[in-house]
């Protein structure tokens, strides 16, 4: 059985990070700053995590496996899929700052591979609206499997690259009028 007042200063603990990591990147923050901005002792910090990658490496392990349970979902459906994800980043501030340029290299590579794996089944699915101009456009100039695969990566760093931009202003517009935003870009 979990502890509420533990959860509870975990809670506290990737709040507290993910505003630190506003200002400055995850290596130079260190355990004594988060625990002196969390507003606990070193000592409490140390009961929960041995040091920060500690922390983040179990908040990552949590996150991964609500990452995977939404592509997983949505195999058949690209526009769901960022959609779901959008909605994940705005209620969950720590995934968000992860993935600024402040953030974790770990949870942007395992992002835009996800995504790179969508955009390749996309392609490759005929009857899928989100990259019909693009695959046709493919068709049209008969580009070879290697310049797909770049196609892709054009693609999914495009899309990352929205994705930190709407995270760094400060996520004015709805999950659903920036994925309305990106669909209508990639169509």
């Amino acid at each position: 059985m979990t502890n509420p007042k533990k959860e509870q200063t975990k809670q506290v603990l990737e709040a507290t990070l993910a505003q630190l990591l506003e200002k400055q990147s995850f290596d130079d923050i260190s355990t004594t700053q988060l625990a002196a901005a969390a507003k606990i002792s070193r000592s409490g910090f140390y009961t929960h995590y041995r040091d920060k990658y500690e922390l983040i490496e179990r908040y990552q392990q949590r996150l991964f496996n609500q990452l995977e349970y939404i592509f997983d979902k949505h195999t058949d459906n690209s526009q769901g899929a960022v959609l779901e994800i959008f909605e994940f980043l705005n209620r969950e501030p720590l995934f968000a700052a992860l993935l600024s340029r402040n953030g974790s290299r770990d949870i942007q590579d395992y992002i835009k591979n996800k995504f790179k794996r969508l955009m390749l089944n996309d392609i490759q699915d005929t009857d899928r609206a989100l990259s019909r101009g693009f695959r046709h456009n493919l068709q049209e100039k008969k580009l070879f499997p290697s310049e797909i695969e770049y196609g892709a990566v054009f693609l999914v760093n495009a899309l990352f690259g929205v994705c930190q931009r709407w995270i760094e202003g400060g996520k004015k517009e709805s999950p659903q009028q920036i994925t309305d935003v990106i669909f209508k870009m990639m169509t």
